[in-house]
């Protein structure tokens, strides 16, 4: 492998991650051609969740604007746009690439958009591009919407579209009354006619806030007494009194049936058990039924007691299994000095996203309630691992409160594909290099 092909797979790499890595290599080696890397991570969205981080398109856009290929991968990306059937994550990501071409002054992103757009009524082809229409285009492209989608609805009578994105658009755009100018093109386009009907018919609205109710024991009683899935938030958990929780306590120590201790545990493993924790060390010593979850809920109680052998239990868990996320919170009330060797060879394991994202919850947890600098070896080791933008700023926030963020990294933070990381950098707790970011 030649050192180009080297700095090529690390320029992949961050880019999969959303690390501000990229920009950095890109600007540290003008004379290599990330083209193609540039154009895979706009055509597909690389975050571990996308739905909940949404698209990566502002980070691509700046790497963009970086090459010196620009010309050639705006025009390879729109391309691309136009013939793109399904993955609506990488479509919505292309959708969003055109709006941020055309307002940087790209003459044909308009054309693309549109292109693709009317592909929407094909077979095969997933809806995409509704709201960047409007954006891009103002009224006309609030018409063309409205037709497309109006033809798609024609051929389903059981088939509709909400009010929400025309609702949005008209609280962006108060000199316009959208509602107004759908109405009257419809009287000469049956198919803004059948979409105007549908949005009358299905008008959005912000739901009202109900009002939660307290959690009683009664209503977590009734919970546990089901057969049902049962699952309490911690915050949820924390509203019942101390009698109350040791009512269930007591009743948890008595029930034979499975289900319902399944349920017990449930809730002590979001509110600690206010009894000695043996009993629940048995459960977690002894062999689940089959198909009974007793074992691993065992586990998430025991994370609130500080006791040797619990600590124990989980080093030789974490040394010897191969599925060690059921016992990393053993470590939150049992964390010594030292134990960061133990989760350093966890993290080493793999570098497989659905691995790292398994443990990331039990090393965040282990250290924001263990505040030492021996947190940035195992930390660091997630962050150049994941793809989770979301998890990456707990992660950033726990090295600079243990005063272990490293330059390196910090220079990384201003262009990271995660907003919240970006306005992290800009904070004055965070303490820049000198020479940081730039042009």
């Amino acid at each position: 492998m030649t050192e180009n092909d080297e700095i090529r797979n690390q320029f992949l790499n961050s880019l999969k991650l959303g690390t501000g890595k990229t920009y950095l290599i890109l600007k540290q080696n003008p004379s290599i051609d990330f083209s193609d890397l540039i154009v895979k991570g706009a055509v597909e969205n690389f975050a571990y969740d996308a739905q909940a981080e949404g698209s990566r398109a502002n980070y691509i856009f700046k790497l963009i604007q970086k090459s010196k290929q620009k010309e050639k991968i705006t025009s390879t990306i729109l391309t691309k746009l136009v013939s793109k059937k399904t993955d609506d994550y990488g479509l919505d990501q292309l959708c969003d690439l055109a709006v941020l071409f055309h307002k940087a002054g790209n003459l044909k992103a308009k054309d693309a958009l549109y292109k693709r757009f009317e592909k929407n009524i094909i077979d095969g082809y997933e809806i995409c591009g509704q709201s960047q229409m409007m954006e891009i285009d103002g009224l006309n492209g609030v018409l063309k919407y409205a037709e497309i989608i109006g033809e798609i609805l024609s051929k389903d009578v059981d088939d509709y579209e909400q009010s929400w994105r025309i609702d949005s658009f008209q609280k962006d755009n108060k000199q316009i009354d959208v509602y107004k100018e759908i109405e009257k093109a419809s009287k000469e386009n049956i198919f803004i006619e059948v979409f105007y009907k549908s949005i009358l018919e299905h008008k959005w609205k912000i739901p009202r806030r109900k009002k939660t109710k307290r959690f009683t024991y009664e209503i977590v009683k009734e919970k546990i007494d089901s057969e049902k899935f049962f699952f309490i938030s911690s915050e949820k958990a924390n509203e019942l009194s101390v009698f109350d929780v040791e009512k269930l306590a007591n009743e948890f120590l008595i029930e034979k049936n499975i289900t319902q201790k399944e349920h017990y545990l449930s809730f002590f493993s979001k509110r600690k058990f206010p009894f000695d924790y043996k009993p629940i060390l048995k459960i977690a010593n002894s062999k689940s039924p089959k198909n009974s979850r007793l074992n691993e809920y065992a586990f998430e109680c025991l994370q609130y007691f500080s006791a040797k052998e619990i600590r124990d239990i989980a080093i030789e868990k974490l040394k010897s299994e191969k599925n060690t996320t059921d016992y990393l919170n053993l470590l939150v009330g049992n964390y010594e000095i030292g134990d960061y060797k133990i989760l350093n060879n966890i993290a080493d394991k793999s570098d497989d996203y659905d691995y790292i994202h398994s443990i990331v919850f039990g090393f965040l947890d282990i250290y924001k309630a263990n505040k030492t600098k021996e947190c940035k070896e195992p930390l660091e080791k997630i962050y150049h691992k994941m793809n989770c933008g979301l998890h990456r700023d707990d992660i950033l926030e726990i090295l600079n409160e243990n005063g272990v963020l490293s330059k390196e990294i910090v220079t990384e933070m201003e262009f990271d594909s995660n907003e919240k990381v970006r306005k992290m950098f800009r904070l004055p707790a965070i303490a820049k290099p000198r020479n940081v970011g730039g042009n």
